[in-house]
């Protein structure tokens, strides 16, 4: 179970840390205006890993979720293509691709292929309407484009195929092969009957998408996220309705696929979900969720969840059972969750208050990151702290491939709603168990991105 760090007793760090934007030149052509084509951080925060992806939804200022209202558009939507380089401080190039997307579902509107050759995004929600009509949220269309990106030349990336698929798809999962995609429905989309849909991809190109039966499922439920694991043919399935994991074992049926249940359906105990993923080994299952409401110990809060895989063995013919081991606590709206390559350290990027509208008394002024020491051993979580920073809607993170390298999805600026958003980059520092504390530190780094950054994919 969870074990809070004394030192969190100290309460937020705040990360008064500026951001040091370095002099860029203008991204080729086909890129949104704003986009910088290179950037450099210093020599010692180089982030190791050879692509991050980044989209950006243009349409919308956070604080529609709350008033419904769009705000001032910024551009165009894009799926920025970061190209890193760790042999220099020379770090970064960014190109950017015209893709519409939508910052309305969990972050995982994004995933690349395991060879890193290709890039697939979805479509939510469509974007607003051509003519600039006045429209609220609630009035845009559900989206369906699924988009095809060959990313074998980073500096040229190409779209290779754009489809429909199933109206208001909220996530992206490739398989392990790579030769499955899976896709999260919407109940007010195409999912109330069925919220999975699956196409076989090779070549990159998808085919075949179809509306796969999930066993037990009550039509009208909403699956929040379909997560395929590291290494086999197996789905994770969370219900945000029923606050519950199902694990299922993906076969073929003719040119189709049938779901067989795979163990329990385990009861992760958390509203609100959006997010989960699998330790890189695949043994372990997370899953944040929230917002909860204050307690008189404790400020509006969210939660972590570990699940162990076959912990236990089931009776026969039934499977194995899957239990929960950890539980901790987050800052407020936990909504993006990563794991580290080295599968020690987790981290939630909490939206805090931030997605209130200007001069509401309740927007916050920072938003915050969660970090926490995992043991494979026992399956516990360690919480090492609560980490405050000047951002808005901070939706998505990555690890890079040191563990030691953070990279943050920060939408925009808090009291300017045209300003751009960027990739904000951390450091840890520390260990659970040494004598330095365990902690997130901010650089000065930032790399500049079109506004509304939400969800990111990377290619170690």
């Amino acid at each position: 179970m969870a074990k809070r760090n004394p030192h969190l007793l100290a309460g937020l760090l705040l990360a008064a840390a500026g951001r040091l934007f370095v002099p860029v030149q203008e991204a080729r052509a086909q890129a949104p205006a704003g986009l910088p084509a290179s950037a450099a951080p210093p020599q010692n925060d180089i982030f190791q890993a050879r692509l991050l992806l980044a989209l950006s939804d243009a349409d919308m200022v956070p604080s529609a979720y709350i008033d419904g209202k769009l705000g001032p558009v910024a551009g165009a939507d894009v799926l920025s293509v970061v190209a890193f380089d760790g042999r220099k401080a020379a770090a970064a190039s960014v190109r950017g691709l015209p893709i519409s997307n939508s910052v309305t579902g969990p972050p995982a509107a994004v995933t690349t292929t395991p060879d890193g050759r290709y890039a697939i995004t979805i479509e939510t929600r469509g974007p607003r309407p051509a003519s600039g009509a006045d429209v609220t949220l609630a009035g845009l269309a559900n989206g369906r484009t699924i988009t095809v990106v060959d990313l074998a030349d980073p500096q040229r990336p190409r779209v290779v195929q754009q489809l429909a698929g199933p109206q208001r798809a909220q996530s992206v999962s490739v398989s392990a092969d790579g030769t499955l995609v899976a896709l999260a429905v919407h109940p007010e989309g195409d999912g109330r009957a069925t919220p999975l849909w699956l196409y076989h991809f090779a070549q990159g190109r998808l085919s075949g998408g179809a509306a796969v039966p999930v066993p037990g499922w009550v039509p009208g439920d909403e699956l929040v996220h379909a997560l395929f694991h590291p290494s086999r043919p197996l789905l994770a399935l969370t219900s945000k309705t029923k606050h519950q994991l199902l694990l299922a074992e993906v076969r073929p049926a003719g040119l189709q696929w049938q779901l067989t249940p795979w163990g329990n359906p385990v009861d992760i105990e958390l509203s609100g979900t959006l997010l989960t993923c699998f330790s890189p080994d695949g043994r372990y299952f997370f899953a944040n969720g929230g917002p909860a409401a204050p307690t008189p110990n404790r400020p509006p809060h969210g939660g972590l969840r570990c699940v162990k895989l076959a912990a236990q063995p089931g009776p026969p013919g039934e499977g194995p059972v899957h239990l929960v081991t950890g539980r901790a606590l987050t800052g407020y709206v936990p909504e993006g969750l990563a794991i580290s390559p080295d599968g020690r350290l987790l981290v939630t990027t909490n939206l805090e208050q931030t997605f209130q509208p200007l001069g509401n008394a309740q927007r916050s002024r920072y938003a915050s990151l969660s970090l926490f020491a995992f043991d494979s051993v026992t399956g516990e979580l360690t919480a090492a702290g609560d980490f405050a920073f000047d951002g808005l809607l901070p939706e998505s993170a990555v690890f890079d491939r040191s563990s030691r390298r953070l990279a943050v999805a920060n939408f925009g600026h808090l009291d300017d709603p045209t300003a751009r958003g960027s990739l904000d980059f951390w450091r840890v520092v520390g260990d659970a168990r040494g004598p330095e504390r365990l902690q997130l530190i901010k650089t000065n780094y930032a790399l500049p991105l079109q506004r509304g950054v939400h969800t990111l994919s990377i290619v170690r």
